[in-house]
């Protein structure tokens, strides 16, 4: 309340001043903010709260580029009918009283703002405020955009109303992360028709809208992560794409068009509701701890393994639970136990995938595929308790918050900064200074070198994934120790007979880590006994500790069609070696990739299991 009195008592004199004044002129010679101070009289709007942020409407306009750049003032946006009540009619009679509690609803940002207007700054900066709604039901890879049509009418969502500018330099650092890139993981699909209606516990139908779109997203985890179901917006037919059965070796037919041409990103409604639908609060959206369904069924195979109903619950995070339901992936390592005994046939089958980002599993040790008798348990880990009971003072936001929101540029959701060859050159997060001193101090060089090492890892499980002896053919090009049948499925018990479990496993941690460019950080102990673990079973089939001399003695397949040879970057992208003809600088190349890995996996030559 004292605030409040202080804003009108340094206001009042300007206010008093325009008593009387019309609220509706829209002369160039009045300025916004006179045309607005009637309606900020303590006797009219001038105690108005806003209900998203709680702080006075009045001081929030303000500070608004509406009123600093003598853009809009409150007639522009509220249209109070001629006659609305000023401090004399409220006496006397004569005012309507009628103005637009909500323009937004009522289309009136696009007075301004929009595709109609070309010198908006949203048109001439900020394009992907915009999809293409009129391309060809046959371009499904057009981008996608903050309006969306659920968010037509709705710029509440993302901007507080009376002050949209109050956190442009956030809303500047999400369109920089990956959650705010309308290409990429946005635009391959139109994800809001990747749905289903069926329980989350048992459907093998496409459930991608939940993290691939917004209001997938909120549907999921205010159900209580059941609700998966295809959308569309406003007056549009929804339409549903799934998997369907075709003949083995077929492909499945196009998604069907949306007559909805736009596709959504993660908006600041994701994270943010105030419990009103309000994001503008920045107030944490309250999610419970994820319970997650990981389903699968072995097509084309016989018997068909049907693998679903049964729940992986992860812990309370707190805050940080908005992030798990999209980071714990489609699937994890323990399900192929359950295919065996399910009675998998692994000579032909397809398999489970973790699929992108699924870091939360790694942070809570559910994802790897661990193989029997060996140990994952780290003798000391701490990164899934950072922010959880104020472990060593980092709070109580959980893990994912806590370390990667926790800088000066909180929206970009990175706790390093990388210069333009993507090397690390600071550590942002001020998280990590919380445990990581003396001994354990961290420095940007050594996290480059895991980061370095870990590539090189992977790059080696890669290799041991294939065996240069097999002969080219055009199912298996590669030579990949797990053969591809004609029927889209694969053999995993080519390269070691009844170990087909194992090869799976193996092939599900590579995939599960090299889609998780951060593993080496998350969960730095368990990422390394998965790789290094991987790497002893493809070698020879045996569990031995042998993985150095797997390293050393690793070559590469030669391309048949070209005579070179090459050796990408998992993490980095890019090549190791870049496609050439085996020659001393190609040697010494794959020599350094090696050594790398060794000293990442093993600590240097002569090391042990991590």
């Amino acid at each position: 309340m004292l605030l409040r009195n202080i804003v009108f008592i340094i206001l009042i004199s300007l206010l008093l001043a325009a008593c009387g004044s019309s609220t509706t002129g829209t002369s160039g010679s009045v300025s916004k903010l006179a045309q607005s101070q009637k309606c900020m009289d303590a006797s009219c709007h001038g105690g108005s709260v806003s209900p998203g942020t709680g702080e006075l409407i009045v001081k929030e306009w303000m500070a608004s580029s509406h009123n600093t750049a003598n853009a809009a003032g409150c007639a522009d946006c509220h249209e109070p009918h001629p006659g609305h009540p000023s401090s004399c009619s409220k006496c006397h009679g004569g005012g309507s009283g009628v103005a637009l509690q909500n323009p937004d609803a009522s289309g009136k940002c696009g007075k301004c703002h929009g595709l109609s207007h070309p010198t908006d700054l949203m048109v001439r900066l900020a394009p992907q405020h915009f999809g293409n709604m009129t391309t060809s039901f046959s371009d499904s890879k057009y981008r996608a955009s903050y309006v969306s049509s659920n968010y037509v009418g709705n710029c509440r969502k993302c901007h507080n109303p009376h002050n949209p500018t109050a956190a442009i330099n956030v809303n500047r650092d999400w369109a920089d992360s990956g959650h705010g890139n309308v290409t990429k993981a946005r635009s391959n699909y139109d994800f809001k028709t990747r749905g289903t209606y069926e329980p989350a516990a048992t459907t093998f139908q496409y459930y991608c809208v939940r993290c691939h779109t917004s209001t997938g997203y909120i549907n999921f985890v205010t159900s209580g992560f059941k609700v998966q179901k295809p959308f569309a917006g406003p007056n549009y037919q929804v339409v549903q794409n799934y998997p369907q059965k075709v003949a083995p070796g077929a492909a499945q037919p196009a998604d069907t068009p949306s007559p909805d041409k736009t596709k959504e990103v993660t908006g600041c409604d994701v994270c943010h509701d105030n419990g009103k639908g309000r994001s503008y609060s920045w107030v944490a959206r309250t999610v419970a701890p994820a319970v997650i369904y990981y389903n699968f069924s072995s097509a084309n195979s016989s018997p068909t393994v049907k693998l679903n109903n049964k729940a992986t619950t992860y812990p309370d995070v707190t805050a940080s639970n908005i992030c798990v339901p999209c980071h714990s992936g489609r699937g994890i390592g323990s399900m192929i136990y359950d295919a065996v005994a399910a009675g998998m046939d692994f000579s032909n089958t397809n398999t489970p995938g973790a699929h992108d980002r699924a870091a939360a599993t790694l942070v809570f040790r559910t994802g790897g595929y661990e193989f029997p008798g060996r140990n994952y348990v780290p003798d000391y880990y701490l990164h899934r308790l950072i922010g959880v009971a104020n472990e060593h003072g980092t709070g109580n936001s959980g893990p994912c918050v806590t370390c990667h929101m926790n800088s000066n540029a909180t929206h970009t959701f990175l706790p390093v900064e990388e210069d333009s060859q993507g090397i690390i050159s600071a550590i942002t997060s001020k998280t990590c200074a919380h445990c990581h001193i003396g001994d354990h101090e961290l420095s940007p060089a050594f996290l480059q070198s895991e980061k370095d090492g870990y590539a090189a890892a992977l790059a080696m499980l890669n290799v041991l994934k294939t065996d240069p002896s097999l002969p080219a053919s055009t199912l298996n090009p590669s030579r990949s120790k797990v053969r591809p049948l004609a029927n889209k499925n694969s053999d995993y018990n080519a390269a070691f007979p009844g170990g087909g479990a194992n090869t799976m496993g193996a092939f599900f941690n590579s995939s599960l880590l090299q889609n998780d460019p951060g593993a080496f950080a998350h969960n730095r102990i368990y990422t390394k006994r998965l790789i290094y673990d991987s790497i002893d079973w493809l070698n020879n089939g045996i569990l031995d500790n042998d993985v150095e001399s797997a390293i050393n003695n690793a070559t590469l397949a030669v391309n048949s069609g070209t005579g070179k040879v090459s050796l990408s970057n998992p993490i980095m992208g890019g090549y190791f070696i870049a496609s050439q003809v085996p020659s001393t600088a190609y040697a010494d190349a794959f020599a350094k990739v090696k050594a790398d890995a060794i000293k990442y996996l093993l600590g240097g030559p002569g090391g042990a299991r991590p």
